[in-house]
């Protein structure tokens, strides 16, 4: 693969792994949930809060900040998504439109293409790097 056609792909590939951190995110997220069931809230003799940090207070700080890490990055995959769909779309060639969106949008690795296209793998390989040619990314 030329130079040009790598830095298409790695353009290509940002919302595959936008999507992957995503992923990552909200597992962090659910372990935290885990750990706030888990946590109970911590006072003196007095009855009064101590004065230690409340650790399920801070957990549910922690799952509050992930939860907007999280919308962050549904905001910037779904920017990633649409310039990826624009970009395929002036492809204007619906074989190849389809090529690369199943490989970009839905993520499907080039057998899988194949398979389901019903092509030979080395097809999808050669039409894949048509369309890196012809792509325009900014």
């Amino acid at each position: 693969m030329t130079e040009e056609q790598l830095e298409k792909i790695a353009w290509l590939n940002r919302a595959f792994h936008a999507d992957n951190k995503i992923k990552a995110l909200e597992a962090i997220r659910e372990r935290n949930k885990s750990i706030a069931e888990r946590c109970t809230a911590t006072y003196d003799s007095s009855g009064s809060s101590g004065t230690h940090e409340n650790s399920q207070e801070a957990i549910i700080h922690a799952i509050c900040d992930d939860n907007i890490k999280i919308q962050e990055q549904l905001k910037e995959l779904m920017s990633y998504r649409t310039e990826i769909k624009n970009a395929i779309e002036r492809l204007d060639n619906d074989e190849l439109e389809t090529i690369m969106n199943m490989r970009y949008l839905a993520y499907m690795k080039p057998h899988q293409i194949a398979d389901a296209l019903h092509y030979d793998r080395k097809t999808i390989q050669r039409k894949h790097k048509a369309a890196l040619d012809i792509i325009k990314c900014p």
